[in-house]
C-alpha cells in the first residue's frame, strides 16, 4: 500500500487566499479575493427584522479573525514571542488621593454616628456602648456632663424592642417535637415527666416537714404540762398534824 502522496500536477501553484491586508509579500489580483466580497453582517436585534450595517470596526475584526491575526508586537528579549501589554496607570494620584478620601469619609461617618448621636432617644441600642465610653471619657477629662448625658451614662432606659415568644411548632420540626409511640419511647422519661417527679417529690418533702414541726409542738406541749405540775408544791405532813392536834 502507497503512502505517499501523489505528485502536483504541472502549472499548480498553492492557493493563497484569502488576502492577507498586513502581508507585505502578499500581492492582491486587480479583481480582488472572493473574501473581500463577504462584509460581516449585523444579526438583527430585537423585533426589527433588516440587520445593520457592519461598522468599520467590526470589519477590520472580522477580517483579523479570519486570518487568525493577532496584533501584538514580537517581543524583542524572546525570539517567537509576543510583547505583554501592561496597564499603566496615568492617573496614579488622582486614584491615590480618591480611595484615602473616601476611606476617611466613610470612616469620619462611622465614628460620628457611633460615638456622637444619640439612637434611639437614649432607649438601650447597639451603639449604646460606644455612646457611653464616649461620655466616660469626657467624664474623666473633667467636663460637666449635662443632665441627659448623666441620665444616659449612669441610668440608661430599657429598650423599647418586646421579643415576643416563639412556638416550638415553628422552628422545631414535628418529628423532634412529638416523641413516636413505641416501646422504647413510653419508658423513655421526657421532660414533663421528669418535673412532675419533681413536684410530688417536693410534696412529699413538704408533708414530712409539716408533720415534724407538728411532733416538735405537740413535745413543746407536754413539756409545758410536765414542767407546771412540778412547779405545784405538795402539802407537808407537819402542817397537816398541827392542824388537827
Amino acid at each position: 500500500m502507497d503512502f505517499e502522496r501523489r505528485p502536483n500536477p504541472k502549472g499548480w501553484t498553492p492557493p493563497k487566499a484569502p488576502y492577507n491586508p498586513y502581508d507585505p509579500t502578499d500581492l492582491r489580483p486587480p479583481e480582488g479575493y472572493p473574501s473581500e466580497f463577504k462584509i460581516p453582517g449585523n444579526q438583527p436585534s430585537g423585533f426589527s427584522s433588516v440587520p445593520r450595517n457592519p461598522t468599520q470596526y467590526k470589519k477590520v475584526n472580522e477580517t483579523m479573525k479570519r486570518l487568525n491575526y493577532t496584533p501584538r508586537p514580537a517581543s524583542e528579549l524572546y525570539p517567537g514571542q509576543y510583547k505583554v501589554l501592561r496597564r499603566v496607570d496615568t492617573n496614579q494620584r488622582l486614584n491615590t488621593g480618591t480611595r484615602w478620601f473616601g476611606m476617611f469619609v466613610v470612616g469620619t461617618i462611622i465614628v460620628y454616628g457611633s460615638f456622637f448621636i444619640r439612637w434611639n432617644d437614649g432607649s438601650e441600642n447597639v451603639m449604646s456602648s460606644f455612646y457611653r465610653a464616649r461620655l466616660k471619657l469626657e467624664e474623666k477629662m473633667g467636663k460637666k456632663l449635662s443632665d441627659q448625658d448623666y441620665e444616659d451614662l449612669y441610668y440608661p432606659k430599657e429598650s423599647k424592642m418586646i421579643i415576643k415568644p416563639v412556638k416550638d411548632s415553628e422552628y422545631i420540626p414535628d418529628e423532634l417535637r412529638r416523641t413516636t409511640e413505641s416501646a422504647f419511647a413510653l419508658n423513655t422519661p421526657s421532660e414533663r415527666h421528669v418535673l412532675e417527679a419533681t413536684r410530688r417529690l417536693q410534696d412529699q418533702e413538704e408533708a414530712m416537714l409539716r408533720e415534724l414541726d407538728d411532733h416538735e409542738k405537740f413535745a413543746k406541749t407536754l413539756v409545758f404540762h410536765e414542767e407546771e405540775q412540778n412547779d405545784v408544791k405538795p402539802v407537808s405532813s407537819k402542817s397537816s398534824w398541827w392542824k388537827w392536834s
